[in-house]
């Protein structure tokens, strides 16, 4: 008789989430961090069933001129990837990479997680604003209205504890991967079956001044915390994803570096050249 393999296989406990307008975050070790949302009135949408139309005119896959390759942008002294992770225009977005994985992918490449301060200053902009389009919430400009989804936290533990590699480029490859490993294929589809993530760049409008794209909805991505966060719990989830808006500001820091979700992704960045 096969077993599932806990989701949170490096973690004690396993973390449940939530829908739109319930409590997010949990507790990775019985000892998580006490509030994570640094922006509690940011806008949400995330009951809306409306599909609002996206300009899938993909952007080039060249960022400005200057000290980054040409798939970054300069944000403040970092460069930093257009788009989340594989990082390639109109190629849907990796999810169910933890902390440690998340940041092992993107030293594969030469590359390292970005700080929640880098990340926020690409969302908001040195004006500091609320969304990387403006200060106010606009409907639709970014995948942030899609309908949540009822998802099976048991099929979702089946998900294999060595499937999130390094050498994974799409989410085909991770699928692929999962389902040949064990009982991988029961978390692969559930995953499949709730995601919504779009292609990065297919929401032309979902970018700030520096030119990176899809900050906000789409996937959550984990960033590394600039105040260097506590044992086990290094990471700052921001952006939320496409069934939940939130402003740049805000930011969940209660799962440990083991989480990994169904809806969680990353990108990375690299010291300037």
């Amino acid at each position: 008789m096969l077993l599932p393999v806990l989701l949170l296989a490096c973690s004690p406990t396993t973390v449940d989430r939530h829908g739109p307008n319930q409590p997010v975050g949990g507790d990775d070790s019985g000892t998580a961090e006490t509030d994570v949302d640094t922006d509690a009135d940011g806008d949400t949408d995330a009951d809306s069933d409306t599909d609002a139309d996206s300009d899938t005119t993909h952007p080039e896959d060249t960022g400005p001129s200057g000290p980054c390759p040409p798939t970054m942008a300069l944000v403040g002294d970092a460069c930093m990837d257009l788009y989340e992770a594989p990082n390639r225009a109109g190629t849907v977005p990796l999810v169910m990479y933890s902390f440690d994985e998340a940041e092992d992918w993107c030293e594969a490449r030469d590359k390292r997680l970005c700080s929640d301060q880098e990340w926020e200053l690409a969302c908001a902009g040195t004006q500091g604003a609320s969304y990387p389009y403006g200060s106010t919430y606009q409907a639709g400009v970014c995948n942030d209205e899609e309908t949540w989804r009822v998802y099976s936290q048991d099929q979702l533990n089946y998900w294999p504890s060595d499937a999130s590699e390094s050498w994974i480029e799409t989410l085909e490859e991770l699928f692929s991967h999962a389902s040949s490993l064990g009982s991988g294929s029961i978390a692969a589809d559930e995953v499949e079956s709730l995601y919504q993530g779009e292609g990065g760049g297919d929401n032309a409008g979902c970018t700030g001044a520096a030119g990176v794209y899809d900050l906000v909805g789409n996937v959550e991505e984990w960033t590394r915390r600039a105040d260097g966060g506590t044992t086990s719990f290094h990471g700052n989830l921001k952006g939320r994803y496409w069934a939940e808006s939130r402003t740049c500001q805000s930011g969940v820091t209660t799962h440990g570096d083991s989480f990994r979700f169904y809806e969680i992704g990353f990108r990375c960045c690299r010291d300037p050249e």
